[in-house]
C-alpha cells in the first residue's frame, strides 16, 4: 500500500477520542455549592455516606518509623490503617469505631 492510500484511509477514519464543541462545554460557577443543613432524622444517612466515602492519604515518613508502626500494628493484631486512625483519634479528631474497623469483608448494600 502506498503512503498516499494510507494517508487517505487515515483521514477517512474518525478520531478515537471524543472532541467537545465549544457549545457543549458546561459553565462552572465560581461560587461553592451551598450544602443543606442536616436534620436529626438525616444524620444517620449522612453518617452512612461519610463511612462509604474514603479518600487516600499519603505522607512521607522516615523508614525506621514506618517499620516501627508496622511492628506495633502486628503486635496489636490490627491493620496499619486502624493503628493510624486510632492515633488520629488521640489527637482529638472525631473517628468512630466503625471508621476504624473499616469496610473490609462487608458486602455492598444495594440501594433501590
Amino acid at each position: 500500500m502506498s503512503s498516499k492510500k494510507l494517508g487517505a484511509l487515515l483521514r477517512a477514519v474518525p478520531p478515537a477520542t471524543a472532541r467537545e464543541s465549544a457549545e457543549s462545554v458546561p459553565v462552572v460557577s465560581p461560587d461553592p455549592p451551598v450544602l443543606p443543613s442536616i436534620s436529626g432524622t438525616q444524620k444517620a444517612t449522612h453518617l452512612e455516606r461519610a463511612l462509604e466515602r474514603e479518600v487516600p492519604l499519603q505522607v512521607l515518613i522516615p523508614a525506621n518509623i514506618r517499620k516501627q508502626l508496622a511492628l506495633k500494628a502486628a503486635d496489636e493484631g490490627e491493620s496499619l490503617r486502624a493503628l493510624v486512625l486510632r492515633a488520629i483519634r488521640s489527637l482529638g479528631v472525631t473517628v468512630t469505631d466503625a471508621e476504624i474497623a473499616g469496610k473490609r469483608g462487608q458486602k455492598k448494600k444495594l440501594t433501590q
